[in-house]
């Protein structure tokens, strides 16, 4: 059971003094490397989470307001086993402990029935990692076969740079066009109905911009209870 223990945006206290319960939860590995040699990296697209669903090893939420108003919460979990770099980050980014986070940063494209894409955290196009600068993917492991499976959007036309920072899409459906360019690592399990508030919302432009704000007001992480 996950009760509604939540660690604010930017609250590193609170981090500390939590870290003893979740330490059989969640898989955080003390440094990261963008080092791609690892041996036996899983093949593309070779594990669908509907039929096999990678372990979950924690749990964060975002909060979304849509023109100015509460739209609710999203609670995301993430796959620290499988993908352990983009599921820290992801982590990193929600409770700030570095310094920068998600709060304030918007959802910034809408494709209705296929993905919603947020994490722009310094406006403009840009992201940035948790960590410092954009880094290689784990994998590509998961196939886009679920709705609400969260990935880290490469950077570069096309996902063509192989660099993950902040930046993420939410799949709305079956979205296998995105496997092997957009690395899967968690998915939202509770919150769904946030996300259609969010395809819903009037888009304009090539870039399918949305015509209200939709911003990330808080996030963070939720904790197991031992």
């Amino acid at each position: 059971m996950y009760p509604s223990i939540m660690l604010s945006s930017f609250t590193r206290s609170s981090m500390i003094r939590a870290a003893a319960l979740c330490s059989t939860l969640s898989v955080r590995p003390s440094a990261f490397s963008t080092d791609t040699t690892a041996p036996h990296l899983p093949a593309v697209a070779s594990i669908d989470p509907l039929l096999a669903p990678p372990r979950a090893t924690t749990r964060v939420f975002l909060e979304v307001g849509i023109g100015g108003k509460a739209a609710g919460q999203m609670v995301v979990e993430l796959y620290g086993e499988l993908t352990p770099r983009l599921a820290e980050n992801f982590r990193q980014l929600c409770t700030g402990e570095t310094g920068i986070g998600y709060p304030g940063s918007s959802f910034y494209r809408v494709v209705s029935g296929l993905t919603i894409q947020g994490g722009d955290i310094d406006g403009g196009g840009a992201g940035r990692a948790a960590f410092g600068e954009p880094f290689t993917p784990d994998n590509y492991a998961i196939s886009h076969t679920a709705e609400g499976l969260i990935s880290m959007a490469t950077s570069g036309p096309g996902g063509s740079s192989r660099l993950a920072d902040s930046r993420f899409v939410i799949s709305l459906g079956d979205a296998k066009y995105l496997d092997g360019r957009y690395a899967a690592f968690g998915r939202v399990v509770e919150g769904m109905d946030v996300v259609r508030a969010i395809e819903n919302v009037p888009v304009s432009g090539t870039r399918n911009a949305p015509t209200t704000k939709v911003l990330i007001t808080g996030a963070g992480e939720l904790l197991a209870r031992h």
